[in-house]
């Protein structure tokens, strides 16, 4: 019972990490498009709402279902495409490149995707069964590339805050937001 509670604490902790990844880049990333910002944030909101309401099932944390879980946050990371899209066809490609830390957040994207794969597919232990029972596991592996992907995070974000400080004020005023 306390194992489940706590399997269940870690995979909401992963919606939340995820959720959290989305925030910062979102703000300075539309900082001067106060509509689409407010959008994007809303729905990586709901999305995460929804990862943690999965998360909390029961079924949800059943061994037979650990590809579907990989798969649930697999799917909420890469929503991001979307944003990143709409970031590249406003303001141009370069812009995304240099402004946004685009380098960054695809390196912090493949290591999530990466530590998932692994999880889901239990990589090493499946081809070395035995060998990987206490060390250097799936969920280790996972655990240690989420990390990396934290620090990377980070990084760029902070590029991209730096690079908000010196730009200063929007040229453009926040215009209103329409329905």
């Amino acid at each position: 019972e306390i194992g489940r509670l706590f399997s269940k604490l870690d995979y909401c902790g992963i919606a939340l990490l995820i959720m959290g990844s989305f925030v910062p880049w979102l703000y300075y990333g539309f900082y001067c498009h106060y509509q689409p910002k407010v959008i994007y944030l809303s729905v990586v909101c709901v999305l995460g709402s929804l990862s943690i309401i999965v998360s909390l099932w029961d079924k949800f944390s059943e061994p037979g279902l650990r590809p579907l879980r990989a798969g649930v946050f697999m799917s909420f990371g890469l929503s991001g495409i979307i944003p990143a899209i709409h970031y590249s066809l406003m303001e141009g490609w370069f812009s995304k490149i240099s402004q946004a830390s685009l380098g960054w957040l695809i390196l912090m994207g493949l290591l999530y995707i990466l530590g998932a794969m692994l999880y889901a597919l239990r990589v090493p232990e499946r081809w070395f069964p035995g060998k990987f029972d206490i060390w250097f596991q799936s969920h280790q592996l996972f655990h240690i590339l989420v990390i990396a992907a934290a620090f990377v995070h980070y990084h760029g974000i902070s590029e991209m805050a730096m690079y908000r400080v010196t730009v200063g004020e929007c040229t453009v005023p926040h215009e209103p937001i329409t329905f």
